[in-house]
């Protein structure tokens, strides 16, 4: 049985070419209506709702092409655009909170907090693969403009600490995660001297990952629920973060042939890291400033 280049080279099984193409078009479709949106939006809520929507159809566009098997050295420059999005969100979300501490002076004044709230699963999810994609790209660049976005939330989570462990000057160990599953599992990794032990943590974390994204609002069981008009909210399901771990942590994952987990992504990390290149090295000045400012 022959089977079509389409097929060959896309990373998960569930994606088919027509939906892949359907998808996408849709994707870029929303993604034009709301920067139409913006334009009219009247409140710093509605905004900032209109700006998270923007961050995530572009990264969602991206995880989309990755799992349609577009080459890595392809998608690599397409994550600063993203993480772009992802700073404007924030910063509008900083006017919209600035709004709030005004109008209910009672609860206290406006103190930065980065727009993404880590209690939110799908909040914690996506930012968890936004930074991990940068960290395996070896995005310097992106990697510290997200941990700039996040200094909120420093010395609270356990998993986000270990994975920018390596781009800050306090790192922190903490032993538990905001949301505990499947998170203190990966988490766990970190602290596992034993790397067959580690190994074991890793495959136990890539097994219980997509029973635990069941309350993701967007994509989780979307492959099963195609549209009339042919698409789909499936992009791709991938722990990004547990490549990050296994990377960072230079686990040996000959052994692990699990559908969520970005094998080829850790592969090229290892072969930038192999030949001291990266994506990016420096952050851009923008990241330097204070949102909203």
């Amino acid at each position: 049985m022959s089977t079509s280049p389409f097929n060959a080279r896309r990373r998960q099984k569930f994606l088919h070419e027509d939906i892949y193409h359907n998808t996408r078009k849709n994707q870029l479709a929303l993604f034009e209506g709301q920067l139409l949106n913006k334009n009219v939006a009247e409140s710093a809520q509605s905004q900032t709702v209109i700006y998270q929507f923007l961050y995530l159809e572009v990264f969602w566009i991206w995880m989309l092409d990755y799992t349609a098997g577009e080459p890595i050295e392809a998608l690599a420059p397409r994550i600063a655009g993203i993480v772009d999005k992802f700073e404007e969100w924030n910063e509008v979300d900083q006017h919209y909170q600035q709004e709030v501490a005004l109008d209910f002076p009672e609860d206290g004044p406006y103190e930065y907090e980065g727009a993404p709230q880590f209690s939110i699963l799908s909040d914690y999810e996506d930012t968890l693969q936004l930074l991990s994609i940068a960290i395996l790209l070896r995005d310097q660049c992106s990697v510290r403009r997200i941990i700039h976005v996040l200094r909120s939330h420093r010395g609270r989570d356990g998993l986000f600490e270990q994975l920018i462990a390596e781009y800050v000057k306090d790192g922190q160990d903490l032993d538990t995660c905001i949301i505990g599953k499947p998170y203190n599992t990966l988490l766990q990794v970190f602290y596992e001297e034993d790397e067959n032990a580690a190994l074991v943590l890793l495959q136990k974390y890539l097994k219980q990952w997509y029973p635990a994204m069941k309350n993701h609002p967007r994509w989780h069981d979307e492959h099963l629920h195609i549209s009339e008009e042919g698409y789909a909210a499936y992009y791709g399901y991938w722990a990004f973060e547990a490549g990050a771990t296994v990377f960072m942590l230079d686990l040996d994952d000959s052994q692990i042939d699990h559908l969520v987990y970005p094998k080829d992504l850790v592969d090229y990390a290892r072969q930038l890291w192999k030949e001291g290149r990266h994506t990016s090295l420096e952050m851009k000045p923008s990241a330097e400033r204070e949102p909203g400012v």
